[in-house]
Order: structure tokens, then sequence, then C-alpha cells
């Protein structure tokens, strides 16, 4: 216990280290600059669209940006409430887990207000208001019904998914003229949920130690929300259409949507699932929780467009 009470502490202390403040990444009256790209056409797949313009592929981009730092302000909600019920079982046992929990629920609820500020400049700026899903509170109770070991693991996915991201489409990329302010958020939102990827796998460790025979439940409850996730993707791609529809001023042919929604579900799903599952520290965590967490994410990752 006391190895792993200075885990915490260190937790706490790399998190100091990076903390930064909201109004100073994203003042509230930000306005964007829609003359480039916000992401990485590896995580948004619009230049290979063919019958789009080159206008429309950069809208098209933008508005698959949005939806994307919508989706973490959408799925945030269920790792404010994990965070919360985590720090409430330390309420009167160790204070220092506590202390390092209680910091994480801070800066998810940072993090929301984040994206929900970028969202907001983005409706100021863009020739339409974009349609974003609305449901998260309903999304986060379902999620949370799961085992806090399965959510624990799916949360783990999702935070080394924003550090894959970071990593592979934005620090080092020679190819792209990105938007240094968005690509200054991700750095920043990615710096602080590293430390959060080291506070879930504790959490996890605690509970592997009490009951080591939830670990095949847990895992099972990872897959069903993986299928719950792409659903939401798929719903969310939905509105992104509608949205570019509404941008371009046309409506698009039967063959045209067909072409759109296929690759840009697939897209969606790489992204956030099939990169995510690839992760290496995220297969090297689960691996030291037990070999029989990485093998069932192995085994699973092709269905995902994990290539």
């Amino acid at each position: 216990m006391q190895n792993q009470t200075l885990e915490y502490q260190s937790c706490i202390q790399s998190s100091e280290r990076v903390s930064w403040r909201l109004d100073e990444l994203l003042p509230g009256d930000t306005t964007l600059d829609f003359s480039r790209r916000f992401l990485s056409d590896a995580l948004t797949g619009t230049e290979a669209i063919g019958f789009l313009s080159a206008e429309e592929r950069l809208m098209l981009n933008q508005i698959r940006s949005n939806s994307y730092a919508h989706l973490f302000l959408f799925l945030e909600e269920y790792a404010v409430a994990l965070a919360s019920q985590r720090a409430g079982l330390e309420l009167h046992g160790n204070a220092t887990h506590m202390r390092a929990l209680l910091r994480f629920t801070e800066e998810e609820l940072k993090h929301q207000q984040l994206f929900a500020r970028f969202t907001g400049a983005f409706a100021r700026g863009f020739k339409v208001v974009p349609a974003l899903l609305d449901n998260q509170v309903e999304v986060a109770r379902a999620i949370m019904a799961k085992s806090n070991l399965g959510v624990l693991i799916f949360n783990l996915h999702m935070e080394l998914m924003t550090q894959q991201h970071y990593q592979e489409t934005v620090r080092g990329n020679k190819t792209e003229t990105l938007d240094p302010l968005f690509c200054n958020l991700l750095k920043h939102h990615w710096l602080e949920e590293a430390q959060h990827t080291r506070l879930d796998f504790l959490e996890a460790q605690k509970i592997l130690a009490q009951a080591p025979e939830t670990l095949d439940a847990a895992l099972a409850e990872y897959s069903e929300l993986l299928q719950a996730l792409r659903g939401t993707l798929n719903a969310q791609l939905e509105l992104d259409l509608r949205t570019l529809e509404k941008a371009v001023g046309r409506t698009f042919t039967d063959a045209e949507r067909q072409e759109l929604t296929t690759a840009q579900e697939r897209s969606y799903v790489r992204g956030f699932i099939g990169m995510g599952m690839k992760a290496p520290l995220f297969l090297s965590r689960l691996r030291a929780l037990s070999p029989i967490a990485e093998q069932h994410v192995l085994a699973l990752a092709p269905t995902y467009y994990c290539d």
C-alpha cells in the first residue's frame, strides 16, 4: 500500500507540473481560423472523397474536428462520474488516493468546459450551426451501470487513444499545416489525460487485487462499451453529414451519401476504437493487469479497422 500511495502522490505532482488554466488556453471570446484544417486527415479521412471540392473537403474536416471536440465533452460526462465515485470510496480512507482522484475529477470537468468553449466558438464562426449529439447524461448513466473495472478498462482505452492521436497525427506532423490553436488544445488535453491513465491503472489494480475473478466479466463489458461507442459515433456521423449538406448548400445523391457514410464510418471507428486498441501503452497496461486482458483486446481489434 505504501508503494501504491507513492504512485498516487507522483500523479498529483505530475498533474501540478502540467496544469493549465482554461482562460489562458482558450479565452471565452476566441475567434477560430477557418482557413485551415483543425485535425489531421489521418483522423478525418476527408481528402480521399473525390466528389467533394477542395473547399468542401476542408469544411468536412472542420465539421469532423468540431465533432471530435464535442465527443470528448460528451464522453467525459461518464469520466467525471467514474473519478468522483472512485474518490468517494476513499472517504475516511487514504487521503492521498482521494486527493489524486478528486484532482482527476476537477480536470475532467475543466476538459468539458474547454471543449464546450471550442464548440461554442466554432458555432459562432462556421457557415452553419453544426448538429451535435445531446444525450451525454443518458449515455454516461448507461456506461456507469457497468462494473468499475469494466469502465476503468474502457477509460484507459479512451485516454491512451488521445495520446496516440497526438503523437501520431500532431507532434512531428511534417506533411500538413494544421490550425495551431486546435493542436495546442489537443496537446494540453493529452498532458493531463496522461496522469489520468496512471490513476485508472492503479484503481484497476486495486479491484483485481481484491477480486481477480471479476476480470472476465469486465472484459466482456469493455467489448459491450466499444459496440455502444460505435453506435454513438455513427449517430454523430449522421449529424455531420446533415451539417455538411447545409454548409455546402446542396443535397448529396444516394451514391454520394453512401460513399461519404462508408468512408467516414471507417474513419470514425478506426480513430476512436481501432487506434486506441493498438496503442502500445494501452496494451502494456493491460498486460500488466493480466495477459488475458491483452489477448482479449488483440483478438477483438480486427473488428475495428485496427491496422
